[in-house]
């Protein structure tokens, strides 16, 4: 998949990397953010937790913004979906 191209089924695939990124954080102590706060937050603290579990390389800082850590997130997700998954 070229670096460009928008990944199919991106919105689906983030809200799937939500859930399960919530609960990997769990299994392992964590609490990501809390059921109220905003999606930016959710995004940001998943973010965070990913590349400290080095799931995910760290962007640079010039380039955090919410669509490319959203895009980074989905990506992984899509990654680390099995071969026949209806999102891939």
């Amino acid at each position: 998949m070229a670096k460009t191209n928008k990944i199919q089924n991106e919105d689906k695939l983030f809200k799937r990397a939500l859930q399960i990124g919530s609960k990997m954080a769990e299994m392992q102590g964590y609490k990501l953010t809390e059921e109220s706060a905003s999606l930016s937050l959710k995004t940001k603290a998943l973010y965070l937790f990913l590349v400290q579990v080095r799931q995910i390389a760290p962007l640079p800082e010039d380039k955090q913004d919410g669509q490319s850590l959203k895009k980074r997130i989905a990506l992984w997700m899509y990654n680390a979906l099995p071969e026949g998954d209806p999102l891939k």
